[in-house]
């Protein structure tokens, strides 16, 4: 919130805060990737606390630009896109160490109490963000971020973690970087997983940009009714994960995974169609919900499926899909143009239903080829193949 009011009030353009968005979010896209082998190579814990601090010092040079009246557009497209290099790492960091620090048994809830956790902050985030604004400043607010970053920092400082893996500087990079990407290609559910995420982002998750088209043109509602209906997703999100923590181990991931991707696009369709308030915010809540569940699902198939020395390098993969949003604007935003909000969207998720759908019944086809591959294209110490099996097989059957 800080950010964007200051941009905005530095260069009073609208495109500038466009380019602010890019600024932030090709970095993570062009670096994810190869921040994946990081992760890998390097203790998480250290890793973590590196981007923690690393992360504060352009927090702080803004700071510093601001108090003393020099801050320019330049300074503030610079500063994020070190920012987002920084940051590029972290998603996988944070992610993968996550099996480090539960059981087997108990990743389902941790993943989606982590998720929850994010879920809530982008609720209620941009609510505390706009007050304290108002209250302590654009200084302020880094100030605090800063500080809490900071402080996250030392909290990892304090977690007592045992990484049984060796790190690796010596290895060659490129070829670790291209392990990830084979390893996905070999694992049906985890390749659909990705897939459907890249397609989730292209098709589906950028609908909330056009929702003050429905509200003013198609429900014809005001302001209200929009913070309804843009509050509707983050809600049903937050109920998605609180049902996925207390299921637990309950359900099969691989038909999470499958109703998800079927019904997240399937509602999306349907508010479309929805001609009035009750309903249109019923169907985004549920929207959301696939959603988030969908997320939360694949992150801890993956959790489940990867071994831990390609951990990083899996999540990373995975999380690329964040950074195709931008293209997911342009994808929708011209359909929308083209048939109008209402029918546009309709049609690109029905292309994400499509194309999900499709890969799920080819890719699921031959779970033991897949196995097969996996062991011959380089799982050879007798230790990874037998905690890797009962995975494999938990998830197939």
């Amino acid at each position: 919130m800080a950010l964007y009011w200051v941009a905005y009030e530095v260069s009073g353009s609208a495109m500038a805060l466009g380019i602010l968005g890019l600024c932030g979010a090709a970095p993570r896209l062009l670096l994810g990737a190869f921040g994946g082998v990081l992760v890998d190579r390097y203790d998480r814990k250290r890793l973590l606390i590196i981007i923690q601090f690393a992360t504060a010092f352009p927090l702080l040079v803004f700071v510093a630009l601001y108090a003393f009246n020099a801050l320019e557009l330049w300074h503030l497209l610079a500063l994020e896109i070190l920012n987002g290099a920084i940051r590029a790492v972290n998603p996988s960091a944070s992610q993968s160490i996550m099996s480090e620090l539960v059981p087997y048994k108990d990743l389902m809830n941790a993943v989606s109490l982590f998720t929850m956790g994010g879920n809530f902050a982008r609720i209620v985030g941009p609510s505390i963000g706009g007050v304290l604004v108002l209250w302590i400043g654009v200084g302020g607010c880094y100030w605090i971020y800063a500080t809490s970053l900071i402080l996250s920092g030392c909290g990892f400082i304090l977690m007592h973690l045992t990484d049984a893996r060796a790190a690796k500087p010596d290895e060659n990079f490129l070829r670790e970087f291209k392990e990830g990407f084979r390893y996905v290609w070999n694992s049906p559910l985890i390749l659909i997983s990705v897939v459907a995420a890249y397609t989730f982002s292209t098709c589906i998750v950028t609908y909330q940009r056009f929702l003050p088209i429905f509200a003013k043109e198609v429900l014809n509602v005001g302001p209200e009714g929009l913070g309804l209906l843009m509050a509707a997703p983050g809600a049903g999100g937050i109920a998605s994960l609180m049902l996925l923590a207390m299921m637990g181990e309950r359900w099969n991931r691989a038909m999470l995974l499958w109703i998800m991707t079927t019904l997240t696009p399937v509602f999306l369709m349907l508010f479309c169609a929805s001609p009035v308030l009750w309903l249109s915010v019923l169907l985004l809540a549920l929207v959301g919900a696939g959603q988030v569940g969908f997320r939360t699902t694949s992150r801890v198939i993956i959790q489940f499926e990867a071994p831990r020395e390609l951990l990083g390098r899996v999540m990373s993969v995975f999380n690329m899909d964040q950074g195709m949003r931008s293209l997911g604007s342009v994808v929708m935003g011209a359909f929308a143009t083209t048939f109008g909000a209402p029918a546009g969207i309709a049609l690109t998720a029905g292309l994400s239903l499509i194309v999900t759908t499709t890969l799920f019944y080819r890719l699921r086809r031959s779970p033991v080829k897949a196995i097969r591959r996996n062991v011959e294209g380089g799982i050879e110490d007798f230790d990874d193949l037998r905690n890797k099996k009962p995975r494999l097989e938990e998830s197939d059957c």
